[in-house]
């Protein structure tokens, strides 16, 4: 199996969270904004990540799934066994999670996209790569990224609200104290604030960073170098 993936696409960390976290072989293949793999080609109806493809031993045939949460699914469900149990009973993301994160989208993007050209992605590895996510984020930001980079502190009050609600909804403390166990929530979480941490000027409370450092260092997936204006 091979899952092709942006390092920053938080969609891309849930799958590579579980990846991790139940040991299965599967190359991790990063991708270049604007550049089609050949093997992916003409298969797919609308070009988005995660993509898994799986090749049939036997046949050779390649199969496609996309969509985060049906990967994690099928990843979830392989080889189950009386000593090999599935680690999550849902596989549906909780309403106030779903909303939570519908709530961050507009704040995220003015103090994440500017952050990202300065943090050497896979992703943006090209120069022409790199020219057309600054191009085009200037119509999803209304204003260039040099120019919300500025407004920094404009946005951060923001944000850092919206994770104090996410804690607490969440129930942060409860997975760091061990009273609950990991759920697909945890794992959608934890790939959204993994992108906070390019932010040198948030200040997470104590849970949640201790939360965020927990579930990075099952899967061993490293978060960001703070990025400042």
């Amino acid at each position: 199996m091979k899952l092709h993936v942006f390092d920053s696409c938080p969609f891309c960390v849930r799958v590579k969270a579980v990846i991790g976290l139940k040991g299965i072989e599967c190359e991790i293949s990063p991708m270049v904004l604007g550049e089609m793999p050949t093997s992916l080609e003409g298969k797919l109806e609308r070009f988005s990540v995660p993509v898994l493809e799986e090749t049939h031993p036997e046949t050779g045939e390649i199969s496609l799934m996309v969509e985060s949460l049906d990967i994690i699914r099928k990843l979830d469900q392989l080889h189950v066994s009386p000593l090999n149990q599935p680690m999550f009973d849902s596989y549906e993301l909780s309403e106030a999670l779903e909303l939570r994160l519908e709530q961050l989208k507009p704040v995220t993007a003015q103090l994440l996209y500017p952050r990202m050209p300065k943090l050497n992605l896979p992703e943006l590895a090209t120069a022409q790569a790199l020219d057309s996510f600054v191009e085009s984020r200037k119509g999803v930001l209304g204003q260039s990224i040099e120019q919300a980079l500025e407004k920094t502190e404009l946005y951060l009050p923001q944000l850092e609200q919206q994770l104090e609600l996410m804690e607490q909804e969440i129930d942060v403390e409860g997975l760091i104290s061990g009273r609950r166990s990991l759920t697909i929530d945890d794992i959608a979480a934890f790939a959204e604030l993994r992108n906070f941490t390019m932010i040198a000027e948030l200040t997470l409370s104590e849970n949640m960073q201790a939360y965020i450092e927990q579930i990075s260092a099952r899967p061993h997936i490293a978060t960001y170098p703070p990025i400042t204006r």
